[in-house]
């Protein structure tokens, strides 16, 4: 078979820069010899579109060019089979019948695309029509026969039971009983159905962090000339996509995807009670309106005919009334862009349900600078004291009430889950046979060995669990019963706002008068996150852990941390190896890309991630590009000397030092007089952002502050971030046509905080950003020391000859470093100064470590007054130019 060759021009909406020109030539490339690639281009050089349009451009000359192939061999077997044997007939049957077999598999494959396209034109030729066709209301028939069945039934069951004397539970009680259970039985709606042996389209499969990026990635495509001849599908989760305001209100991911499951079934199977009587539910075909299968069809063709965010997606399905999870989910076979969350492809099990076939298959993985610890994330489970002890309430109060009520084989499942919860409960406040140590990490085997559960068939549990919905009933009766009864969220779940589009228009000069003069905002002190509650069912938690247990392997480890007390102690299963869960998209999948804009170091990508997956070294390809801002409009200092020459050295043992506090306000104060619009400084944590406020308070440097910025910080409760923004944003605004003196704003922000990643302070709004320090994370961190340990014996020692654990551990600071300075110069006419305090960053692997844009035009001053000059000097001549 010929090669296929790159276009000689890609299709860009405008006309392309240099390095977006590479980066598309680079991506063709990749994916025509099937390799693993490592991308790296800077926030606002244009990568998505880079990645849209170099990909998709392979995809539409790759179909075209493996149609005319197949047609071509075709034709040559045709031939081949028309021809003379010529003497040596025994030779010329053998190659014949070889010819024969190539001839035919080309010949169904060419039939199957021939079928698929014929599908998509009739799909388009229907399009009109299904735009102007009028969507009837949903018959509500169902739904209030599926009532009236329940009240009958539950009515027969109160007079039955009234004959007998035991009608003491309540209409919902009923509800929340558990059915019988047999774990030998077969659940027929659980068998995945025979999969069509007709051949999927090839696709690209292309995810990343939020839903929010997914949906702007996607408002990209829209731009380009491919939402014309492309079939774009997105996915995402029920929460985001459900329509039905019965399940959403929920509120809990697990809870709703049970939900959704439970109303799709329908009622159905032998319900019997301790005493006898025996009710039979009938099986319906949904107890969801909005998913009916052959509407539902028409809502898919609508998908596929046209290119939509989850937005659209979700305001189509509410007005056709249709399903847009599963209308989605329905559209993949067709589809030829997937845009999928991060978790939908990288864990296995959720892959596999949402019908994500791998093989010979593009995946783009974007915003992957953290896609390592985000597959060790995806695949760790965290539990507090608190989730263990409600859990365990909630049990054993369900247990109390209906346990005359439930069967041998529900009480026997129950009672196993109560003892897991109160083998973990023991081991975390008393540390197990570890005891008196804070901290333990073991092995799985030994975990389970020391807690006395490895007698327990946490295959059996887990199926128990699934197929009674026991996680359910116990949320609807924590709901009725005990409100009181909640768990701590293990996650903030961060708000999905536009903040970035947000901050850009807030930064527009406005003819508006500048406030007075305020004291400098202070955020009240907030709680750790951690502590605050919502209401729901803990068990969930706790399943994913004895998932994790399952499924562990010698990658996997628990760490016990034994708190002060109990409230504070937690228990955890860690992922070491996140290479292991990529395994198979490495294997499966045609061809891997990960992309991002801070992609250093690559070494890590390639060793730990694509290498110890199993991938060959030649077929990795690595690529990086410069910025398109030019050099002249970034100003890069590391600083090692402050005003009054004290070495600055922000480690953990110096860093809290009075003179070293003293110096850092001197440092602000200066670089706030030369430096117009927004700052943002980074601190290492929000404990030493809270130590220099407050020192700086009390020393009078908020003070001095306030007299050229405003000052804001980071708040750390998610629901406030918007707030601070807004603020810092209009400030910035209005002091650009201001003569108050104030200037603009300084933001004290936390490195690996709401604002290292995700928003951009463009323009005005980060004319420069300071790094104080160089922000190591804890040496004394089990979880850590782990790692590094598993590192050092996994992971062979590199050319400079430094342990891969250390490795790891330089790479973790430098990755938050680049994210952090990353937040400022987002397009190509943006200029800013980035200002490196430590003079740690004046040692040539901290240089190498920061991107390579930045590192080329780095400036070293061991003096405080060459780096004000420069950084004057600078910003006078931005100034001029306007």
């Amino acid at each position: 078979m010929s090669m296929l060759q790159p276009p000689s021009t890609f299709e860009f909406p405008f006309p392309p820069y240099d390095i977006q020109e590479a980066f598309m030539r680079n991506l063709f490339h990749t994916l025509q010899e099937k390799k693993l690639g490592i991308f790296e281009s800077p926030t606002g050089t244009g990568k998505s579109l880079s990645l849209i349009c170099g990909a998709l451009t392979w995809l539409r000359d790759y179909n075209k060019f493996y149609k005319d192939e197949l047609e071509k061999k075709i034709a040559e077997a045709e031939e081949a089979t028309k021809a003379d044997d010529g003497p040596d007939w025994f030779s010329a049957a053998t190659k014949r019948q070889a010819i024969q077999v190539e001839f035919q598999k080309s010949k169904v494959e060419y039939q199957n695309l021939l079928k698929q396209e014929e599908r998509i034109a009739s799909l388009k030729t229907r399009r009109q029509a299904v735009k102007r066709a009028t969507v009837k209301k949903v018959d509500d028939e169902f739904d209030q026969l599926f009532k009236d069945i329940q009240e009958v039934q539950q009515s027969v069951q109160r007079e039955l039971q009234a004959v007998s004397g035991e009608n003491d539970l309540t209409n919902d009680d009923y509800e929340l009983l558990l059915e019988d259970y047999h774990s030998d039985d077969d659940d027929c709606w659980e068998k995945k159905n025979n999969e069509d042996e007709e051949q999927d389209c090839l696709k690209i499969y292309f995810c990343s962090r939020t839903h929010s990026q997914l949906s702007q990635f996607v408002r990209e495509v829209q731009k380009t000339i491919f939402s014309e001849e492309t079939r774009v599908v997105s996915l995402a989760s029920r929460q985001n996509l459900c329509i039905n305001e019965a399940v959403l209100r929920l509120n809990n991911s697990s809870m709703v995807n049970d939900r959704c499951l439970e109303l799709q079934r329908g009622k159905q199977n032998t319900k019997s009670h301790m005493d006898g009587i025996v009710t039979k539910k009938k099986k319906t075909s949904s107890g969801c309106p909005f998913y009916k299968q052959s509407p539902l069809d028409t809502f898919t063709d609508q998908i596929l005919l046209e290119v939509q965010d989850i937005e659209q997606l979700v305001t189509q399905g509410k007005k056709m009334k249709k399903c847009p999870y599963y209308g989605t989910r329905q559209a993949i076979k067709d589809a030829q862009l997937v845009v999928l969350p991060y978790n939908t492809l990288l864990h296995k099990g959720t892959r596999e349900a949402c019908g994500i076939k791998l093989k010979d298959n593009i995946v783009i993985v974007d915003e992957a600078h953290n896609l390592l610890e985000t597959i060790a994330n995806i695949h760790s489970v965290l539990l507090g004291h608190a989730q263990l002890a409600g859990a365990h309430a909630q049990l054993n109060h369900y247990m109390n009430r209906y346990g005359k009520k439930l069967t041998p084989s529900n009480l026997l499942y129950i009672k196993q889950i109560i003892f897991f919860i109160s083998a973990l409960i023991k081991v975390i406040t008393s540390g197990g046979k570890e005891k008196k140590q804070p901290s333990c990490v073991m092995t799985v085997p030994k975990f389970l060995c020391n807690t006395y559960t490895d007698n327990l068939n946490f295959f059996k549990i887990l199926q128990y669990i699934e197929k009674s919905k026991i996680a359910l009933k116990l949320h609807g009766f924590s709901q009725k019963y005990e409100p009181s009864v909640q768990m701590p969220a293990s996650e903030t779940t961060k708000q999905q706002s536009k903040t970035s589009s947000f901050l850009a228009k807030m930064a527009q000069p406005k003819n508006s008068k500048v406030p007075e003069e305020t004291p400098a905002p202070v955020s009240e002190k907030a709680t750790d996150e951690n502590e605050e509650y919502v209401s729901g069912s803990p068990l969930m938690q706790i399943t994913e852990f004895m998932r994790a247990l399952l499924g562990a392997s010698v990658d996997g480890r628990v760490v016990i941390q034994v708190g002060s007390t109990p409230r504070k102690s937690t228990i955890k299963y860690l992922l070491l190896n996140p290479a292991s869960h990529f395994h198979d998209i490495v294997h499966k999948a045609r061809a891997v890309i990960v992309a991002g804009g801070t992609m250093q170091p690559m070494s890590e990508f390639r060793e730990q991630l694509f290498i110890t997956a199993g991938a060959p070294a030649n077929r990795i390809h690595e690529f990086s590009c410069g910025h398109v801002v030019p050099g002249e409009q970034l100003m890069a200092i590391t600083l090692s000397h402050g005003p009054t020459n004290t070495l600055l050295e922000f480690t953990y043992q110096k860093r809290e030092d009075p003179r070293m506090l003293d110096e850092l306000g001197r440092v602000l104060v200066n670089v706030c007089t030369a430096v117009p619009g927004g700052i943002v400084c980074f601190l290492p944590s929000y404990d030493y952002e809270d130590k220099v406020f407050t020192y700086f308070q009390k020393t009078g440097v908020i003070q001095r502050l306030s007299g050229k910025k405003k000052v804001f910080r980071e708040p750390k409760k998610t629901n406030q971030l918007d707030a601070v923004l807004s603020d810092y944003a209009k400030t910035v605004r209005l002091c650009s046509t201001s003569n108050t003196g104030i200037t603009g704003s300084l933001l004290l922000s936390v490195v690996g905080g709401k604002m290292s990643e995700g928003i951009n302070f463009s323009d005005n709004l980060g004319r420069c950003v300071i790094m104080v320090g160089l922000p190591y994370p804890n040496t004394q961190s089990p979880e850590l020391k782990e790692k590094m340990e598993y590192l050092n014996k996994n992971v062979k020692v590199g050319p400079d000859g430094r342990l891969p654990g250390q490795v790891f551990y330089e790479n973790l600071c430098f990755k938050s470093v680049n994210q952090s300075i990353g937040r400022a110069i987002r397009h190509r006419n943006d200029y800013a100064s980035i200002l490196l305090l430590d003079q740690r960053y004046e040692r040539p692997q901290s240089v190498k470590a920061l991107p390579g844009w930045i590192s080329k035009h780095i400036n070293h001053c061991n003096k405080f007054g060459s780096a004000f000059a420069l950084m004057r000097k600078f910003f006078a001549g931005k100034k001029s130019q306007l």
